[in-house]
């Protein structure tokens, strides 16, 4: 459980990011908390989503700086990035130094809530030993609300942008059995880089509805493209940063969610990017999917929930699953595939570890002639069956919004803890949604009803990861 003490100190205080596995082995950026920074203001801890026990919140004015002490072991160039959240709609740009020598001007753009955390990144100058890193507000607005900065001093490794580019962060469930195009599995699987160069584009095989951000900017789509697809020209700067996503085959929607490899200019290259420490999975059906609205993934709970609480994230979902497989597609199997298109357990759970799963399941069960006691058995299985795959993540079962086998999804819960395994639990989603003014159809969320799921789940999530 995150400490939720405030501090204040003049000395910094530097933790790790974790490796991942399945990535080339590269040094990890050292984290540097805001709360053992030098802090004009207060270190607090009343928005979720930060790393640590707290983050800065500045006095709102020039001169409010956050203050960090960063080492180095050699001189050189650095990478480095803040992670800040902004709930207003303004700007708040504040000059980068070094030494007291100002490198840049930053431009921490509004994040529509204060749980909405992000990261600015740019590249600058250290020498050996240490170094002082300030953020220095240029407008009486001040500084965002700064939760740490990572700094990255290690000698990079340039990549090509292909698909097996050891520098490309892949998440969710992709099929990498074709180097020459990644497939995505299941729902909400994305993938990040870092790369130089003025522009940057995507390969895809046949068309697909692609969305995308370049550096941290709103996402953005370009629908029913195929082939070699231009994304930006002209981009000023060394570094840049880009995620692209898919929509997914289940659905209204069917096409080819594959990615081919970056398009990078000439002469550049990709660079190391870091992964964030908490991963959260998501298993249910066309609800946790987000369908049937125009923008998901990204405006469903999953999508929000894990962004809000800064973690990396991919939804396991399929329109129209259940829990058991009774003629549907029963998680409690499918959950161990790749997709929902395999016919035999394939995935690899050694590929990423889950430090969370969430479980919303139950919703589609009635309409397959599911006992009581089917599911209440059932969802035991899951239950052990994920904790096989995630040995040590927080699990938690949702009750589903239409109130549907919650006696039996809350009894499968008490079960596993009676077993000794006590980190599952059993989440009571009633009144968070109204289906006359939250829902489509009474029964799929609208992209506002999916903000309210959110925002009631992130605080729940928040408590454990």
């Amino acid at each position: 459980m995150r400490l939720r003490t405030s501090l204040l100190a003049c000395t910094l205080l530097a933790t790790t990011v974790l490796a991942v596995a399945g990535n080339a082995a590269v040094a990890a950026p050292t984290r540097y908390e805001a709360e053992a920074a030098v802090c004009t203001g207060t270190i607090d801890s009343n928005w979720s989503g930060f790393s640590g026990s707290g983050f800065c919140n500045g006095t709102n004015a020039v001169g409010a700086t956050a203050q960090f002490t960063v080492t180095a072991a050699t001189a050189g160039t650095a990478t480095i990035g803040v992670r800040f959240a902004n709930g207003t709609t303004t700007a708040r740009p504040a000059d980068l130094l070094v030494d007291g020598v100002r490198v840049t001007t930053l431009s921490f753009e509004g994040t529509s809530t204060w749980t909405g955390w992000t990261t600015k990144t740019t590249t600058i100058s250290v020498a050996k030993g240490s170094n002082t890193v300030t953020l220095s507000p240029t407008t009486s607005a001040g500084l965002p609300n700064v939760d740490y900065i990572e700094v990255d001093t290690s000698t990079p490794v340039g990549g090509n942008g292909s698909p097996t580019d050891t520098n490309i962060q892949y998440y969710g469930r992709w099929n990498r059995s074709d180097p020459a195009y990644f497939s995505m599995g299941w729902a909400g699987g994305y993938l990040d880089a870092r790369f130089t160069g003025s522009s940057i584009g995507v390969r895809q095989r046949n068309m697909i509805d692609l969305y995308y951000s370049i550096d941290q900017a709103p996402l953005q789509w370009r629908r029913g493209v195929s082939g070699n697809v231009s994304l930006a020209i002209g981009l000023s700067g060394s570094s840049h940063t880009i995620r692209i996503g898919y929509r997914e085959k289940a659905g209204s929607y069917t096409g080819d969610p594959v990615f081919g490899g970056l398009i990078l200019a000439s002469g550049a290259q990709t660079a190391a990017i870091g992964r964030p420490v908490n991963f959260v999975e998501f298993i249910g059906d066309s609800i946790t999917v987000g369908q049937p609205n125009a923008d998901r993934p990204f405006t469903a709970y999953p999508w929000l929930t894990a962004e809000g609480l800064g973690a990396g994230h991919s939804q396991v979902a399929q329109g129209g699953a259940c829990l058991v497989s009774q003629d549907c597609f029963g998680m409690m199997d499918w959950f161990r595939r790749s997709s929902a298109w395999v016919s035999y357990d394939d995935w690899n759970f050694a590929t990423y570890q889950a430090t969370a799963v969430v479980i919303n399941l139950g919703t589609n069960d009635v309409g397959h002639s599911v006992t009581s006691t089917q599911f209440q058995q059932g969802y035991v299985v899951m239950l052990e069956r994920v904790r096989q795959a995630y040995p040590n993540a927080e699990i938690f079962a949702t009750g589903v919004f239409r109130a549907r086998y919650v006696t039996e999804t809350r009894n499968a819960v008490a079960a596993r803890n009676a077993a000794g395994d006590g980190k599952v639990h059993f989440v009571d989603t009633t009144g968070w949604i109204d289906p006359a003014t939250d829902t489509s159809d009474n029964v799929h969320p609208t992209e506002a009803g999916h903000v309210k799921i959110a925002q009631r789940l992130r605080p729940i999530l928040d408590q454990y990861i």
